[in-house]
């Protein structure tokens, strides 16, 4: 378990940059796509049994959301069975999804459908604006970063605490139900040859995800929606 529009990747774990630029003030680990294909596997930090995540992600929502990603790319490049290739991979990602909805989900401003659920699947810790980088603090940062290489993303808050350095929790989630919906109808549609109406069910799919920012000491509690 556990060039078209945006797309979420997963930011090195949550690494906390020591650029110059994450060091003035963060950064997001979400970024529009690049104009080349991005690769079909993801890597992903292993994760320690024992350590407590702040936010715990759904792997198969993220694969989801790559896989879409890719599928819209196949249709814009003229290659529909490539095309369902990913939309049918991605219906069968988003139908474990919601199965995990209800364990995992997170209320948002937002308010999805009723009977439907936030589920997260990307989260990372950015610097809080206006941090001011001294030796003893990258030094923090870096043991931080030591502990995120691990998957301890509570470890790595605590220890940045202690530095009396402020992070905030930056997650990505999307609306289950809705999102398989929309995955099974682009299938639907590129069965029909309906590329360009296929496209627009994918890409309702990536427009419903929503990104919300928490200080990194108080993440929401999971679990609190219906689907399933």
């Amino acid at each position: 378990m556990t060039r078209t529009a945006p797309f979420y990747k997963r930011a090195a774990a949550g690494f906390l940059g020591a650029s110059a630029l994450a060091l003035a003030g963060g950064t997001f680990a979400y970024a529009a796509a690049p104009t080349q294909k991005p690769p079909v596997a993801a890597s992903k930090p292993s994760m320690s049994k024992a350590d407590k995540q702040t936010i715990k992600t759904v792997d198969e929502a993220y694969d989801a959301v790559r896989d879409i990603h890719l599928a819209r790319l196949a249709i814009f490049n003229g290659a529909p069975n490539e095309a369902k290739t990913y939309a049918n991979r991605a219906v069968a990602a988003l139908t474990k999804t919601k199965t995990l909805a209800k364990d995992y989900s997170i209320e948002t401003t937002k308010k999805p459908e009723a009977g439907d659920a936030f589920v997260p699947f990307d989260s990372s810790l950015a610097l809080a604006e206006g941090f001011t980088p001294t030796e003893q603090k990258t030094a923090t940062i870096k043991k931080a970063n030591e502990h995120l290489a691990k998957g301890e993303q509570q470890k790595a808050i605590e220890t940045l605490k202690a530095g009396n350095i402020d992070v905030s929790l930056t997650t990505a989630l999307l609306p289950a139900n809705e999102s398989l919906k929309h995955a099974e109808t682009a299938v639907k549609l590129l069965g029909e040859k309906q590329f360009y109406e296929a496209n627009l069910a994918l890409k309702a799919i990536e427009d419903s995800i929503v990104i919300s920012a928490y200080d990194a000491e108080f993440a929401p509690k999971q679990g609190a929606g219906k689907s399933g």
